[in-house]
């Protein structure tokens, strides 16, 4: 979201760990699987495994029902991780119903999966950023990027929560490089590791300004999706994937189905990690005039530190970066409590 305008996108948000009383601290946390790129792979491949040993005849009782067991898993996987994946979720659905229509169709399945696997960070495979050509940016990426669109929210908060974090900043690092003029910046992802990016510096303040090293990597995100920052965010989940590639794991808290105790239990649990840079977190909400979060959704902010001791959070909204707000942890908790401005974070392997 713009400073002048309203955003109309879903934007994500992180799960973060924040520590309020010690009432709460005595009470068991409550947070959620890792789910992770692992995870969904593994009940996508498990599910193809399935469908591959039903090519060459009629699917009997047994596999039908070990078909219709490894499509849920996976569509599980996925609900767990936030979803964004529409095509792969309808693939599932059809697989599902064609096993009780008679119109199942091993082949057509497998053609399916494949080719919506594609653009949804399935089968990212090793990242290697020693292969990327050009020159390292010197500076630290992903610091002080401020948005210049509307889209730009997501990628920007993502990088920052990865730049507060020792194994985030050193993806940063690894996955952008520059020409010997300066004129192109070059672009790998970890969830996207055989493609390379080429960004015209001339380019880069669409995807944010005043640190161009962190808008190639927003604008090698647009590139990835098929998406114009103009048009509406990126999915959080899957941003935060693709810049985590094989080297940390997923996490999403729903806000819209807790409690305000629910949140704080939460938020407890992932404190020590999120301020010894284990994890990189953002948060959806609504930001104030000032840029201050507030109850909604349609923007995103990341962590920067959830203090135990004085129980306040504190933030940073991609109007400006230079900028720290801050946020009573219980407050934050109320007020989120019940919304669809979820939490979404990344822990480092």
């Amino acid at each position: 979201m713009l400073k002048n305008s309203l955003c109309t996108y879903f934007v994500c948000a992180v799960a973060f760990a924040v520590a309020t009383g010690s009432t709460d601290a005595a009470v068991e946390a409550q947070a959620p699987a890792l789910t992770g790129l692992r995870a969904i792979e593994e009940t996508y491949h498990q599910l193809i495994i399935e469908l591959e040993q039903s090519r060459g005849g009629p699917a009997n009782a047994a596999m039908r029902t070990r078909i219709a067991r490894a499509a849920h898993a996976f569509q599980d996987a996925m609900e767990r991780d936030g979803g964004a994946r529409d095509d792969l979720k309808a693939d599932v659905h059809n697989i599902v119903v064609s096993l009780s229509d008679g119109t199942f169709s091993a082949e057509g399945s497998i053609r399916a999966l494949r080719r919506d696997a594609k653009g949804s960070v399935i089968d990212a495979g090793e990242w290697t950023p020693d292969a990327l050509a050009g020159n390292p940016v010197p500076q630290p990426v992903g610091t002080h990027l401020d948005q210049y669109n509307e889209g730009d929210c997501v990628g920007i908060s993502v990088i920052k929560a990865f730049s507060n974090t020792p194994g985030g900043a050193a993806i940063l690092r690894g996955v952008v490089r520059q020409s010997p003029d300066g004129s192109v910046y070059r672009v790998t992802l970890p969830g996207a590791p055989t493609t390379v990016y080429h960004l015209r510096a001339s380019e880069l303040d669409q995807y944010g300004k005043h640190d161009p090293a962190a808008a190639a990597i927003v604008g090698a995100m647009f590139l990835y999706f098929h998406k114009d920052p103009r048009d509406g965010a990126l999915p959080t989940n899957k941003v935060m994937e693709l810049l985590a590639g094989q080297l940390g794991d997923h996490a999403r808290f729903a806000d819209r189905e807790s409690s305000r105790e629910r949140i704080m239990r939460f938020l407890v649990t992932h404190a020590e990690d999120v301020n010894r840079g284990r994890m990189a977190m953002v948060f959806g909400g609504k930001p104030g005039r000032n840029g201050e979060w507030t109850q909604g959704d349609g923007h995103a902010f990341a962590v920067i530190r959830i203090d135990p001791a004085s129980g306040i959070l504190t933030y940073t909204n991609p109007w400006n970066e230079q900028t720290t707000p801050t946020i009573a942890i219980a407050d934050l908790a109320q007020q989120a409590a019940g919304t669809s401005a979820d939490f979404e974070l990344v822990k480092f392997r």
